[in-house]
């Protein structure tokens, strides 16, 4: 009885396929992976803040910037953190030190960038800096503006950018607002989250549509290659 059996052409040209059709999925797969762990770190840090400001509210304490002097706010508002860390302002000189515990210097602007990957308003992140055990840093604006950024995985780990692993809140009238929100100093999601902006400020409105559109993460691994 002759056996039948697949001939070597027929082998090749099934491997072929595979490899096409692993060449064309398995990067998508890598990016929902990293779209669902985003989406997942950017919401535990949003309502982390929001527990911290509600605690601060609760033993009488002012969120309202203008009651507190410049690179103060955050010496209060790290108390609400468990194991938080304090990495210091832009009055310090100490935050190189403090490398160690994933502190952010505030001098090395090139370290983040905006949505479109341009030079971005780092300055807006100097009034004091917080790290959390979890490996998220939080940033104060507090001199100019009302503003606490997160970086949700850390600034060690890329990209470092805003509207992609970095996030802006504003605080009006005591209440956490995301930036993009129509009560905060950037409404105009569409302009200041925007792929190809070249605005300092681009990346700062994407925190609204983080919050409210569940594919944002995405969409902005996608935009942002």
């Amino acid at each position: 009885m002759k056996k039948k059996g697949f001939t070597l052409a027929e082998v090749l040209i099934t491997l072929g396929i595979i490899g096409v059709v692993a060449a064309m999925t398995i990067p998508n797969l890598i990016n929902a992976h990293k779209a669902a762990r985003y989406r997942s770190q950017f919401l535990k840090s949003y309502s982390t803040i929001q527990q911290a400001l509600r605690l601060m509210s609760n033993d009488d304490l002012s969120l309202d910037f203008k009651d507190y002097k410049p690179n103060k706010f955050y010496i209060t508002f790290k108390n609400y953190f468990k194991g938080a860390v304090d990495c210091g302002n832009s009055d310090t000189a100490d935050m190189i030190s403090k490398k160690i515990h994933n502190c952010w210097y505030w001098r090395n602007s090139n370290d983040y960038v905006s949505y479109s990957k341009k030079n971005m308003r780092t300055d807006w992140l100097d009034d004091g800096q917080i790290a959390l055990p979890d490996g998220t840093n939080i940033y104060i604006e507090n001199l100019y503006e009302s503003f606490i950024s997160v970086d949700i995985n850390g600034f060690v780990n890329p990209p470092n950018r805003w509207g992609v692993d970095l996030f802006t809140f504003q605080l009006v009238n005591g209440e956490l607002r995301a930036v993009g929100d129509l009560k905060t100093k950037f409404p105009d999601s569409d302009k200041y989250c925007n792929p190809t902006g070249t605005e300092r400020e681009n990346g700062i409105s994407c925190t609204i549509k983080a919050i409210n559109d569940p594919n944002y993460f995405k969409k902005a691994i996608k935009n942002v290659k």
